[in-house]
């Protein structure tokens, strides 16, 4: 995890960090999406809307829900404004396809970026499939019971964190959590944990958190506090 020097020079030494460039990568964030109810009815030809603060109308995206590892494909079509504590804007049939928590509606955001061979191969493959299809006896015709009931999978309630950094001892998390303290309300002490993952690797979590209005707050206590690149993880 990064973080601002500014704010804590005497950890810079101890905290372990990755700086890589993003020029070579897409887009890729993982966080809440915002859930739309209200209708979409004005969208010409799609039922469902797609908003980025980031990336343009027209991009193509994946979104995946990772607790179950279902995703979609769809179109970044509107321009909305949202808080940017979310990832992303979706309506909320999107959301039941993905089988998301509605309380939690935690999502892993990819652009995808499709360079003009993968699109010409792609069209050539469509139009040899088309040609077989077309050649080919039909040799059965499968027809669904549509009054058959869907079964809707039990979304298990899980709680999530938010990790504050990575250390590579012990006291350096202990000296960073006694500076959140200073900087949290007091209701929020027990909140702070850390987690050691190896005798070389310790986490700073704030959570458990079982409401996604907590989670928030405090994640943009943080973020206003200087800290940057915060991850929200689930917890086991």
């Amino acid at each position: 995890m990064k973080y601002k020097i500014v704010l804590l020079f005497l950890l810079t030494s101890c905290a372990s960090s990755t700086f890589t460039s993003k020029k070579n990568f897409t887009h890729s964030s993982k966080g809440f999406a915002v859930v739309e109810n209200q209708s979409i009815s004005n969208l010409k030809n799609n039922n469902y809307l797609v908003s980025h603060n980031k990336l343009r109308l027209g991009t193509k995206v994946r979104i995946l829900n990772p607790t179950n590892k279902i995703f979609m494909e769809a179109i970044i079509n509107k321009k909305t404004k949202y808080d940017n504590f979310y990832k992303i804007l979706i309506s909320k049939n999107i959301a039941e396809k993905l089988n998301l928590d509605l309380n939690f509606p935690f999502v892993e955001v990819l652009e995808i970026k499709l360079n003009k061979s993968f699109i010409a191969k792609k069209a050539i493959t469509e139009n040899i499939e088309k040609k077989i299809a077309n050649k080919a006896p039909v040799t059965e015709i499968s027809i669904d019971n549509l009054s058959k009931p869907k079964q809707v999978k039990k979304i298990i309630p899980k709680t999530y964190s938010i990790l504050v950094a990575d250390f590579s001892s012990i006291e350096s998390a202990r000296l960073l959590k006694k500076r959140l303290e200073l900087i949290l309300e007091s209701s929020n002490y027990h909140l702070i944990n850390i987690n050691k993952k190896n005798i070389k690797s310790y986490e700073l979590l704030m959570g458990p958190y079982n409401t996604i209005n907590k989670l928030k707050n405090d994640y943009i206590v943080l973020n206003d506090s200087h800290f940057e690149d915060l991850d929200i993880i689930i917890n086991d």
